[in-house]
């Protein structure tokens, strides 16, 4: 029976909290230490429930913050692809809120339990978490770096605006509960404590921008590569072409798109979390990091090996006039990269067109034999002269038998590898026309592009003509896209061809086909413009095409490989229902041996009824995630309401306060998972930032969301609720406190500072010593970062923060036991 001294004890006959003890007034006679025992495993269990339910809460945690979209980079002049969610405001807000939804929820359900009373549960585990998480994560992360190696957080500013607030959100908690209103928290310092949370965001964002140092300022305009189009990766390649030179290996190319655009992909927070869980239940779930998706085949590195000579004619196509004599058409010959030319041959001959053998050109076949370092040989064709009007003739020279002298080269045929001749008659005036309708010119990644645009002049030669040429915008912009031309185009008498010159803007273009038009117009000297070309006889149009550069596509092409990552090793949610459930009940041990396989179905076993349970909750396929988060919060809500039972009952028989079992046992069993996923980010990842950065960001969180949201909800109820009568249990449960003093009447929501007040001071106060240590860390040039060092430094780091958490835990428990009344 309850002392009649002293408040009833939820272990008492009669008493129970939210719904436990399961099995009432018969539970609380059972013997003391039986239901000590009982009750401190069935708190471990819950723990490793709660473990469970919160990685399925950071999974839709991971797939909302995952979210991309695609916006304007002007750095890359085209649009990029990144995270809807910045990675700061998703480690504070969502990610936070998954690694400190039962701490929170623990201090909601317990208001509402106790009759919207405060209690000391929720916020002693608040406040024991934060030491732990500050105190003992920092020790096992800085020691958890292999070989003397050394972390430094990345993201500093953002760090000291954490580091700030995990500090000055508990210094708050002295000012409203000891300071500015003893005892009793106002609806004003509720809702501050809740506004600070936005302060905090706003101030991290600004930090996270470069607002308040250039050092992290190169971030925002970075882009997700594993993400990327073809089309971003032709803009990054370019740029870093641009920048660096063109003598670069794709290889080469890839390191620097990662270094100069790509925003760094870790696995993130949610993805440790859930690993460190499961690692702790016995499973083998293994991050990876960036990994190729395509492994280069041994065909295309054999490929890249070989040597290449190509040969080619100069011209696609040429036009002579038909008294000209002898027509000399240019075959070059060239190696790719710096490979010397070596002796080497190539076949040609004539094929008849509308022109035939031996009526308008002595047919011509035979070999070109090149001599070691010659690329150029010509072939002649004799033109027969008559006097007779007759429309352009045509007649076609071709390449074949490519051969090389040395057998490691490949000799090729290049692009050109025939070239049409068209013979034109000079005995009357003709008419303009462009070569072809449509053209497709390419874009130069290393600059701008010169090409030439053939205008012909068919059915005559006879005098001078000339005309007018224009562009006009399609799809592509002068300018942005090619450069703006317009003017006089001038045949002489027996020209037949003349070109205009078009040039082509670099823009890093992978798959697009931006037009635009080139007109010929006002025709002079007697000629006219073919009727049967578009424009008709008033103008000619030819439409321009701007097309990729081909080998900088090719290029991206390679690229894509090294850039595409493979994160399927770390799925965080698992895509259908079925297989959720099927996980639940059968494990993979994943070669486990022996002892590890031993306790790999132990911890199964023995956590299977909670995945059964928790595999309920719809996977992260539905509503973006959206679904997963509601729900499985709802769950954690549920597991923390028992945690709240437990936690007092094993307390109460053990008869230690609650304020004790929140910062020992509560807030050890919370703080695991998020222990062991820091070492694993510590040991990963090249830098501290999701180690130690992280933990300065969760505790502050746990103040102004864990605390900032009971205490205005009980602030509102009881100012809202106003004065008590004398009977009523505000004034029997503060009977004989100071607050009575003050507030004879009630109507306020009472926090008594007592130990917790004492609690938080000695946190605060060795907080700052551990932040300052890690500061000093890292600027001694024998540390030179955070976490790691020189093993004995390192130790002795560890040693020291353990130091500071038992000293915290120690001082605590002494306040609180030196000022029990019952």
């Amino acid at each position: 029976m309850a002392n009649s001294t002293c408040p009833a004890k939820i272990c008492d006959v009669g008493e129970s909290g939210l719904y436990l003890p399961l099995f009432g007034d018969d539970e609380q006679r059972w013997p003391a230490g039986l239901r000590a025992v009982l009750y401190v495993v069935a708190l471990f269990w819950v723990f490793m429930a709660v473990g469970l339910v919160c990685d399925i809460f950071m999974g839709a945690i991971e797939t909302i913050t995952s979210a991309k979209k695609r916006v304007y980079s002007k750095r890359l002049d085209t649009f990029v692809t990144v995270k809807v969610w910045n990675d700061t405001l998703a480690n504070l807000t969502l990610m936070a809120l998954g690694s400190s939804a039962p701490e929170i929820l623990l201090s909601m359900i317990e208001l509402l339990g106790n009759n919207m009373f405060a209690g000391d549960l929720g916020p002693g585990t608040i406040v024991g978490s934060a030491a732990f998480n500050l105190f003992v994560i920092s020790a096992v992360c800085v020691s958890a770096i292999p070989g003397g190696e050394v972390r430094r957080i990345k993201m500093i500013q953002v760090f000291y605006i954490t580091a700030t607030f995990s500090v000055f959100s508990y210094v708050w908690m002295l000012i409203i509960v000891v300071g500015w209103t003893p005892d009793v928290i106002t609806i004003e310092e509720g809702i501050i404590t809740l506004l600070l949370f936005p302060l905090l965001l706003g101030l991290a964002y600004a930090a996270d921008k470069g607002y308040f140092s250039k050092a992290n300022a190169a971030e925002e305009d970075r882009v997700s590569l594993e993400a990327a189009s073809e089309q971003e990766v032709a803009a990054m390649r370019m740029q870093i072409l641009k920048a660096h030179g063109t003598g670069l290996n794709d290889e080469q190319i890839v390191d620097l798109i990662k270094q100069e655009f790509g925003k760094t992909e870790e696995p993130s927070r949610a993805a440790r979390r859930m690993a460190a869980t499961e690692r702790m239940l016995g499973g083998r779930k293994k991050l990876t990091k960036m990994v190729p998706l395509v492994d280069e085949t041994e065909d295309d590195k054999a490929e890249t090996k070989k040597n290449k000579v190509l040969f080619r004619l100069e011209f696609e196509e040429i036009s002579c006039l038909e008294s000209c004599g002898t027509l000399e058409l240019t075959v070059v010959r060239e190696a790719e990269g710096d490979l010397p030319l070596g002796r080497g041959s190539v076949s040609y001959k004539t094929v008849e067109g509308t022109a035939k053998d031996n009526e308008d050109y002595i047919p011509v076949s035979g070999t070109l034999e090149f001599d070691a370092g010659e690329d150029r040989k010509t072939i002649s064709v004799e033109i027969i002269d008559d006097d007779a009007l007759e429309e352009d003739e045509t007649f076609v020279v071709e390449l074949s038998d490519p051969t090389a002298g040395d057998a490691s080269v490949t000799a090729c045929l290049g692009k050109h590898r025939a070239t049409t001749v068209r013979i034109v008659d000079d005995d009357a005036i003709g008419e303009l026309s462009f070569a072809n309708s449509t053209e497709q010119l390419s874009e130069d990644t290393h600059g701008p592009k010169v090409h030439q645009v053939q205008v012909r002049r068919q059915g005559g030669s006879k005098g001078k003509i000339s005309c007018k040429f224009r562009t006009e915008d399609g799809s592509a912009t002068s300018t942005i896209d090619y450069e703006e031309v317009s003017g006089d185009l001038v045949f002489e008498d027996g020209q037949t061809d003349a070109h205009i010159e078009i040039t082509i803007v670099p823009r890093a273009r992978y798959s697009s086909s931006d037009l635009f038009r080139l007109y010929l117009e006002e025709v002079e000297g007697g000629a006219t413009f073919s009727k049967l070309t578009d424009g008709g006889e008033e103008c000619c149009i030819c439409t321009i095409l701007i097309q990729p550069d081909e080998k900088a596509k090719a290029g991206t092409d390679k690229l894509m490989k090294g850039l595409r990552v493979n994160w399927a090793k770390q799925s965080l949610a698992k895509d259908k229902w079925k297989q959720q459930f099927h996980d639940a009940v059968f494990l993979d041990p994943e070669g486990a041996e022996g002892s590890d396989l031993v306790m790999a179905y132990f911890f199964h076993l023995l956590s299977m009824p909670w995945k059964m349970l928790f595999a309920c909750i719809p996977p992260t396929d539905y509503c973006g995630g959206w679904l997963c988060f509601y729900c499985s919060l709802v769950m954690i809500a549920i597991v923390t309401a028992t945690i709240s039972d437990l936690a007092s009952l094993a307390g109460c028989v053990m008869n230690i306060p609650d304020a004790i079992t929140a910062i020992t046992f509560v807030a050890l069993g919370t703080s695991l998972p998020d222990t062991f996923a820091s070492k694993m980010a510590a040991e990963q990842d090249e830098t501290a930032d999701a180690s130690i950065g992280n933990v300065t960001g969760s505790n502050s969180v746990n103040v102004f969301l864990g605390l900032g949201l009971p205490w205005s909800a009980g602030a509102i109820y009881w100012t809202a609720g106003g004065e008590v009568s004398a009977s009523s249990d505000w004034m029997a449960k503060y009977a004989g406190e100071d607050v009575l003093n003050d507030y004879p009447k009630g109507g306020v929501f009472v926090v008594l500072s007592g130990s917790l007040g004492f609690s938080v001071g000695v946190f605060c106060a060795s907080a700052l010593i551990c932040i300052t240590l890690l500061l000093i860390r890292r600027n001694v040039k024998s540390i030179g970062g955070e976490l790691g060092g020189p093993p004995g430094i390192m130790r002795a780091t560890s040693a020291f923060f353990v130091f500071l958490w038992l000293l915290y835990v120690g001082l605590s428990i002494w306040d609180v036991m030196s000022k029990l009344k019952c």
